[in-house]
Parts: C-alpha cells; sequence; structure tokens
C-alpha cells in the first residue's frame, strides 16, 4: 500500500497517518515499517514505529506471528512487533499493520525563514518550539547550496526569499484555531525578526503557497540531474552539525578539487540528508565518498542511517554506529529466527 494511499485513506474520515516524507507517491506502508521511517513530521508525532500498534509477520520456518494489536498499552511480555520494526525484513515478512491514526489539526500554518548563521537555526528551533507550546510539526533546513539549486533560473520553483543567506527553514505548526494561531505564529516570527535570529520570512497565505514551500524542500531530485550524485542520510545531535558538514566539507576537499556536498535534512529531529558527488560513479570514488560521510560521525556519537536503513551499502560501516556487543545481540536475534539466513539474506550485516 503506498504511503499516499494510507494517508488518503485517513483524510477521509478527517483523520490523519502522521508519517510524511517526499517520495510519499512510490513508497509504501510495508516498506516505510521495515525501515521505521522517519519524515517530516518525527518531532511531533515520533518515527513509523510510533504509529504502529501492531502487526502480523511470516517468519522464516512459516510461521505467522499474528500480534494486530490495537490498544496503545499493552506489556503482556514482550513486545514482538518490534523485532520487525526497522529490521528490513531480515527477522520476518511483515504481511499486515495495525497503525495509530491521529485527529487532523484543525489548523496549520507554514512559514520559509532565511537564517545567517547555524547558532540561529538552532536557536529558533528552541524559541519556536517553546513559543507554540508543543505544535511545532516540522523544522526542516535546507543549506544555501540546497536552495540555489532548487530555485536557479530554468528550475521548477520561483524563490520565495532571495538566495543570498546560508540556510533556509521550512516550519510548520499545527493547533486548533486558524485565526489564533496564525496571530501567534506572526507574532514570534516578527520578534525572531526584530531580534535578528530570522533575516527575512515568508509565510503561507493559502494551501496552494504551503505546497508550493514544501515542493522546493521535497524536489531533491533537482540535484539528479547535475551529474552522478548519491544520497546520504545520517543523524547526530543538533549541536554537532555545523562542524560535522565542516568536516565532511574539508575530507571532500583534500581528494578532489570539484565536489558537490549539498546538505538538508530534518534538522528538528538530528536528521541530515547529504548529496554527495565527485563526477563519476566509479565504485573506488563512491567507496572515498562514503568513508568522507561516515567516518566523521564516529567521534559524535553519531549513526550512519537516520531513517533509511542499512541494506547492502552500510553494513560494512555499521559497527561506526554500534558497538561489537550490540551487533553480536543483532546476529544472534537472526540466527535464532532465521538459522539459514532466507529473508532479506546478507542485508544489515553478513
Amino acid at each position: 500500500v503506498p504511503l499516499e494511499k494510507a494517508q488518503q485513506e485517513a483524510e477521509k474520515y478527517n483523520l490523519m497517518l502522521p508519517l510524511d516524507l517526499g517520495a510519499r507517491g512510490s513508497c509504501t506502508v510495508g516498506g516505510n515499517i521495515s525501515t521505521n521511517a522517519g519524515g517530516n513530521m518525527v518531532i511531533k508525532y515520533g518515527m513509523m514505529r510510533d504509529s504502529v500498534l501492531g502487526l502480523e509477520a511470516v517468519l522464516a520456518d512459516g510461521q505467522i506471528m499474528t500480534s494486530m494489536n490495537q490498544m496503545l498499552k499493552n506489556n503482556s511480555g514482550y513486545d514482538l512487533k518490534q523485532l520487525f520494526i526497522g529490521t528490513e525484513g531480515t527477522l520476518g515478512f511483515i504481511t499486515k499493520a495495525v497503525l495509530r491514526l491521529r485527529e487532523k489539526p484543525k489548523s496549520t500554518n507554514t512559514a520559509l525563514l532565511a537564517i545567517d548563521s547555524f547558532d540561529d537555526v538552532i536557536k529558533i528551533l528552541k524559541y519556536i518550539d517553546k513559543g507554540l507550546g508543543g505544535n511545532l510539526s516540522a523544522y526542516e533546513v535546507m543549506w544555501k547550496n540546497f536552495y540555489e539549486v532548487i530555485t536557479k533560473t530554468g528550475s521548477n520553483h520561483t524563490p520565495p526569499l532571495p538566495g543570498n543567506h546560508n540556510y533556509y527553514v521550512l516550519i510548520e505548526t499545527s493547533g486548533a484555531d486558524q485565526e489564533k494561531d496564525l496571530d501567534h505564529f506572526e507574532k514570534l516570527l516578527e520578534m525572531g525578526l526584530e531580534n535578528k535570529m530570522i533575516k527575512d520570512v515568508i509565510i503561507a497565505q493559502s494551501e496552494s503557497d504551503r505546497k508550493k514551500l514544501w515542493a522546493i524542500r521535497d524536489d531533491v531530485e533537482q540535484h539528479y540531474q547535475e551529474g552522478p550524485v548519491k544520497m546520504f542520510d545520517v543523524s547526530m545531535p543538533i549541536s554537532e552539525m555545523e562542524n560535522y558538514v565542516l568536516e565532511v566539507n574539508k575530507r571532500f576537499s583534500c581528494i578532489w578539487d570539484n565536489y558537490k556536498c549539498v546538505v538538508f535534512g530534518h534538522v528538528g529531529d538530528g536528521n541530515l540528508h547529504l548529496i554527495g558527488g565527485v563526477g563519476t560513479d566509479n565504485v573506488d570514488e563512491i567507496h572515498a565518498m562514503e568513508e568522507c560521510i561516515y567516518e566523521p560521525l564516529k567521534p559524535i556519537s553519531g549513526a550512519v542511517s537516520a531513517e533509511h536503513g542499512i541494506g547492502l551499502e552500510k553494513k560494512n560501516y555499521l559497527h561506526i554506529s554500534r558497538s561489537e556487543t550490540e551487533i553480536n545481540l543483532m546476529k544472534s536475534l537472526k540466527k535464532a529466527l532465521d538459522p539459514n539466513s532466507i529473508l532479506n539474506p546478507g542485508k544489515v550485516f553478513d
């Protein structure tokens, strides 16, 4: 079932499935569960794991493990569904799921902010989250090099703000009263402008405006038109992000004179996406690029996968984010549930 179809079905009952990502039209709910997908609203609603109440999975020996729980609280022994969420189909094949839907917000307000320092990106996150009292539902950050490509002349988008700032932050709130919430939102942003943390801002005045702002954030494909590139998905403490990006660029520049390292992501929940390119898809060059991006994560206790999973490509870097004890325990679970390694063999680890 495509994620977008599940979202549309929920909307028919004035409810929402609080998982949303740019690939909503092509990704599937089963795939989202198997990788514990995150997306744009993790800061308020959590990962896919938080929207799964129960599931059914087929085990390697053919047994069907049915745990179609419909309750928020159920501590009757082990919560077995967790074995299949985020484990990429290596422990069982998910065939059914019970999803937790939420009430659809009665108000939504969206704004794009221009900010010049990463310190202010962090300050605005804290300031807005506190000022909204828990109603912040998205905090997406685009580095200048992401925004420039997406809004350049000849692209699919008209730049809503000038492209001379270092960071562009897409903020969305959800609440219960459109008029009151918008008034409060505008006052918060006005104070941010007065305090010079925000350099410029545009607020969506309609659903059409809102979709146009999100289309800029979601149009990752534009970057694939500029030569061979690869997408990376990492996470780390927010306080480490600026130095991490600087370190990655430093490593790139030591190897390649011309390279691409575009950054954007779900900064509100510590998740960055990087689009890397070095002018070739040669295996050795791609491996060198991976090392530039993954190795700086170890000293800052970062993760080589925030929401995309490990699969085949990241398994050689799993040790950067997980200890030997953790990896051995994962292997023990795999051996116990799939001794012949017939479920998604070779994924996560050998």
